[in-house]
């Protein structure tokens, strides 16, 4: 193995780990649909709206400070997906992504909403990319906080799309086999990689620990199984990426820079920025970073 394969690949276990944590928001019940609580802020027949969209096994709270500030002037939706922190119980008979991306449609059909910027972190960030490929009449605009479209092309750097669904099916089904001690142990002792504030990490630990393990690891397994790559040509919506980067990862900054513009290469119209002095979760390590993208992202 080069070094730039071992570094892509601890790059990748750091960044796997971080996937491990997320969570937000939701408000529909339909057959084989998840539930989805939606605390809706500002005033509802504005134009412009505004969709926060969780990573995996967080809570609606990771937005709100920024969410209440747009309030003033905008429509805005914190979402939570079942089985996430604070989430109704799931439903996801037809997989997370089959379930969840047509729920978050419907919720923008019923909301009437014409014209939102979508926010999405780590997974949260694929499903807003589905959403504005599904929606495009609705959704004006994306920003991505640390996510990417293969996730397995980082995590799993030695097998092809078409192997990727078993190497993510064998994981999952170690997960689900480990005891519920043992299980939460694995996922608590890394969370140092998430975020360089300490107390931010005990929050991701009470997240975690109320998350739906059934939940997390089919959301998981889903996403190390999916290519979202051939579906980005689709997406005609402006998308700025941001990367998360500290000095102390194994890869460069110039390395994850390439990786992300790399897997994003098919959209027609993204934007890919490396974040510095930050970890998966952007917006608590480096909050001036992302209070600039999203100022960007909601201007007229």
């Amino acid at each position: 193995m080069t070094a730039r394969q071992q570094a892509t690949t601890a790059l990748a276990l750091a960044f796997f780990a971080a996937l491990s944590l997320a969570a937000s928001a939701g408000a529909t019940d339909a057959p084989h649909t998840p539930a989805l609580h939606v605390q809706r802020l500002g005033e509802a027949q504005r134009e412009r709206a505004v969709v926060f969209l969780p990573a995996l096994n967080t809570h609606r709270d990771l937005w709100r400070r920024w969410a209440e500030a747009l309030a003033a002037s905008h429509r805005v939706l914190l979402v939570t997906p079942a089985g996430f922190p604070g989430g109704p119980a799931p439903d996801y008979d037809d997989g997370f992504y089959a379930s969840l991306v047509p729920a978050l449609g419907n919720l923008l059909v019923t909301e009437e909403i014409t014209n939102a910027t979508l926010v999405g972190s780590s997974i949260g960030g694929l499903v807003a990319l589905m959403l504005a490929k599904e929606q495009p009449d609705r959704v004006r605009n994306v920003l991505v906080v640390d996510g990417l479209p293969y996730l397995a092309g980082l995590f799993l750097p030695h097998v092809t799309p078409a192997q990727a669904p078993a190497q993510a099916e064998a994981l999952a089904q170690r997960a689900r086999g480990l005891p519920q001690d043992v299980y939460l142990q694995e996922q608590l002792a890394g969370l140092e990689r998430y975020t360089l504030d300490p107390s931010f990490r005990t929050t991701l630990g009470g997240w975690l620990e109320s998350a739906d393990r059934a939940t997390s690891i089919l959301a998981l397994e889903e996403t190390l199984a999916l290519d979202y790559r051939p579906h980005l040509p689709s997406i005609v919506q402006p998308v700025l990426v941001l990367a998360a980067w500290e000095a102390a990862m194994p890869a460069s900054k110039a390395t994850v820079g390439q990786l992300f513009r790399d897997q994003y290469a098919g959209l027609p119209n993204v934007e890919v920025r490396v974040v510095e002095n930050s970890r998966h979760f952007v917006m608590v390590d480096r909050p001036d970073a992302f209070e600039a993208a999203l100022a960007e992202v909601v201007a007229p």
